[in-house]
């Protein structure tokens, strides 16, 4: 006669009864679902909602095109009326002038607060008996 306590044969569990329909799970989705509907109503209905512009009022992507390269090239040129920005000779010849005066090129210009870096030290190699 065997111990019961020493049998390796397990008895599958009965199955469990289902509790019924998951009311709670479904309200709250459902509640879930109404909210959202709720906000993207007054997304798109309040003071900051997108405005529908129609169809002629976003402008072809050429026509734009062209304006904001008018626009780079009077940068270029210099004839943008916009303080403080250099046409590109006057840049040119601004950078050429600090070159011919340091021999080298000014650029990355470092920061203004920026402490100059003393040269790196030479490592010391240390002799093998």
């Amino acid at each position: 006669m065997a111990d019961d306590m020493t049998s390796t044969t397990t008895e599958p569990a009965a199955p469990a009864t289902p509790a019924g329909f998951p009311w709670l799970t479904a309200g709250a989705t459902l509640l879930g679902l109404g909210l959202f509907a709720v906000l993207v109503l007054v997304a798109y209905t309040g003071p900051n909602a997108p405005a529908d512009k129609g169809p002629d009022a976003k402008a072809d992507p050429y026509t734009r095109k062209r304006e904001v390269d008018a626009r780079n090239q009077a940068v270029l040129d210099n004839t943008a009326k916009e303080a403080g920005v250099k046409g590109i000779d006057e840049a040119r010849a601004e950078v050429l002038a600090a070159a011919r005066k340091t021999g080298a090129l000014p650029l990355p210009v470092p920061p203004a607060n920026a402490a100059p870096k003393a040269a790196p030290q030479p490592k010391e190699i240390p002799k093998t008996p």
